[in-house]
């Protein structure tokens, strides 16, 4: 058991992750040409509760990136959509390789690659702009299933709707985190507990 670190990650979640993807695209039909969602009726009857929310994937190439405040606000995204994040300290406590390795284990991993992560106005107009592809997969690994992906590039604003920037005081790498990942998590299904199924 030990807590992943960066370069370990950089080398062995995008091996898998893509592999995962790429598993998954073979069973699209031909005729789809929308992005892969994974599998949305099997992420309605599982209805799974614990995430683990895997260490961020930071393929950015260098950008001063927040990660500690990006994957927080994902774990805070999916509370608000009634599902259950594991703590990450713990998940790192368990994190091997590319998986979750303690007992019991999640009922889904969310793992969050960020492509891109822009702050540059996040000071004078409160704007940040990130790409991620994000999938959340069946179980504690990256081998399960993919219930639900999302790729997309997005900008979000903390300025008030008057177009003020946010006042220095306020922490503005959490904000802007978490509004990206809370806008990010938008389309992913919120939690029907009296849906769940064994």
């Amino acid at each position: 058991m030990f807590a992943p670190q960066k370069s370990q990650l950089r080398v062995v979640l995008p091996v898998l992750l893509l592999g995962s993807l790429v598993s998954c695209d073979a069973l699209r039909p031909a005729e789809e040409s929308s992005p892969f969602t994974g599998s949305p009726q099997l992420l309605a009857r599982l209805q799974p509760g614990d995430i683990a929310v895997a260490p961020i994937l930071d393929q950015t190439g260098g950008a001063d990136v927040p990660a500690a405040e990006i994957r927080a606000g994902f774990a805070d995204a999916l509370v608000q959509r009634l599902y259950s994040p594991l703590d990450n300290e713990y998940v790192d406590a368990n994190w091997v390789e590319s998986s979750f390795g303690g007992t019991p284990g999640p009922d889904a991993l969310l793992v969050i690659a960020l492509t891109s992560w822009d702050p540059s106005h996040l000071f004078s107009n409160g704007e940040v702009t990130g790409a991620a592809e994000v999938v959340l997969f069946e179980g504690g690994s990256t081998a399960g299933t993919p219930l639900w992906s999302e790729t997309r590039e997005l900008t979000v604003s903390l300025a008030d709707g008057r177009g003020t920037p946010p006042t220095p005081s306020d922490s503005l790498e959490w904000r802007a985190a978490s509004a990206f990942a809370r806008e990010f998590l938008a389309t992913l299904p919120a939690r029907d507990p009296l849906a769940a199924h064994d």
